[in-house]
This record gives structure tokens, sequence and C-alpha cells, in this order.
């Protein structure tokens, strides 16, 4: 009956398989949220078939040098931007119950209201605000919070970081006296731990928050960004 998206060109895998239902309607949770760049050019002509979500350009003009980055949802203010899409659009398409759309979207905005200033002050006296990551996508992450990042390793499947890469990391992990280096839940970490035995730095894992929820509500969700909060700040703070 109504297709959602998260949008940002996070679907754009799946573009031949909407177009076999265009007469479906659609809600794109991303609409007129800001986005940031991607640091990477992630068209390479292969099949991302772990997480479908290559990067896509977003309105711009076809001989654009950077993509827009579309994990959007790493950063809790953006979500409640989402929030308010997807309640506006399921409003439109069942108007009959707008009024209880309208109570949960109040509901799950109220639920980060209260987390999110919670997770800032865990975040706040750290002793580093620097971070390397294998996903650039975590970049919504340290916008929301003041943190920087400073590179992010994207690997292809099926192969690990170059060697000018990894000298790279190496480099700023010891210029910054950085104490760990994030991985993503899931993704390998061979390229991480030659970057560990080279600087003495410790690798751990952060959650790209792929996975949905199966209650009606965001405890999941939240649960996924306290334990990267919590992370952090055990290597941090």
């Amino acid at each position: 009956d109504l297709i959602i998206l998260s949008g940002a060109g996070l679907e754009e895998t799946m573009e031949d398989a909407l177009d076999t239902v265009s007469d479906t309607p659609q809600i794109d949770c991303a609409q007129g949220i800001a986005l940031l760049e991607s640091s990477h050019d992630h068209d390479h002509g292969h099949d991302d078939d772990d997480h479908d979500h290559e990067e896509a350009d977003h309105d711009e003009p076809s001989d654009h040098d950077h993509e827009s980055d579309p994990h959007i949802w790493l950063d809790p203010n953006r979500v409640e931007q989402m929030l308010n899409n997807l309640a506006a659009g399921l409003r439109r398409f069942d108007p009959t119950h707008a009024a209880l759309y309208e109570t949960n979207c109040r509901l799950a905005q109220e639920q980060l209201k209260t987390a999110y200033p919670q997770m800032q002050a865990a975040l706040q006296d750290l002793a580093c605000r620097d971070l390397i990551t294998f996903h650039d996508g975590f970049a919504y992450f340290a916008d929301s919070f003041g943190m920087h990042l400073l590179a992010a390793v994207e690997e292809e499947e099926g192969s690990e970081a170059s060697a000018m890469e990894i000298n790279e990391i190496t480099q700023l992990v010891k210029e910054h006296q950085l104490p760990v280096i994030f991985t993503e839940v899931n993704g390998s970490d061979a390229t991480a731990n030659a970057i560990s035995r080279e600087t003495g730095c410790q690798v751990a894992q952060l959650t790209m928050l792929m996975d949905g929820p199966e209650e009606g509500d965001l405890s999941t969700y939240l649960e996924g960004v306290r334990s990267n909060v919590n992370t952090i700040v055990s290597f941090f703070g």
C-alpha cells in the first residue's frame, strides 16, 4: 500500500524494483534534511550486498565531483526531522488515523529529546574528539555530537584498503595520538588490525544501526546510539 524510504540516495540499488511498483505511494524521510558530502566516490561498479546502500548524488548535476552521504539516521537530530516527514506522509495517505500518527510522532520525538542531551553530556568532556572509522557515514554522528571525523577507510566488498590508505591512517593515528580506531559491526577488521600493530592503538566496533526494531518504538535505535556513545567514552573518556 505504501513504500517508506530512508531517502538521500540510500535505496539507489533498489531503483529497478521500485520502478515495478511506481504507482505505489512513497514517503521520502530525508526530504528537506541537510546532507553531508560523502568523502568517497562509491561508484566503482560493484554490488554492496551486505547493506545495499551505495551513495547516490542528491539532485546534483551529472558532472558532480562529490556525492551526498545518505546515513542521516546516525544523527539523532536528523532522525527527529525524519519522524516529521514520516508522520506527515502517513497523515497524507491515511487521513483517517492522522491524529494517531501525530501523537506517535510526538511521543517518539520526546524520547529523542530526552535521550540526546544525556548522550551529549556523556561526550562533552572527552580528552580526544577526533575519530577514525571504517565508514564515512559516522560523519553524521560526529556532526551531531561536536566531534571530528579525521578519516574514514571505505573498504570495497572483498578487498582491503590500499597500502597508501593504510599509511595515511597510520600517520594520522600517530599524529593525533589516537588510542583507538573504530570498525563497523559485522565489517572487516583486517586493515584496522594492521594499523593497530603499526601504531599500538586499539580497535573497537561501532554500529551503523542498520537493523530495524521488532518493537513499535525507538528503543532499538536509542540503544544503538547509546552503545556507540558508551564505546567512544570508554576509550576517550
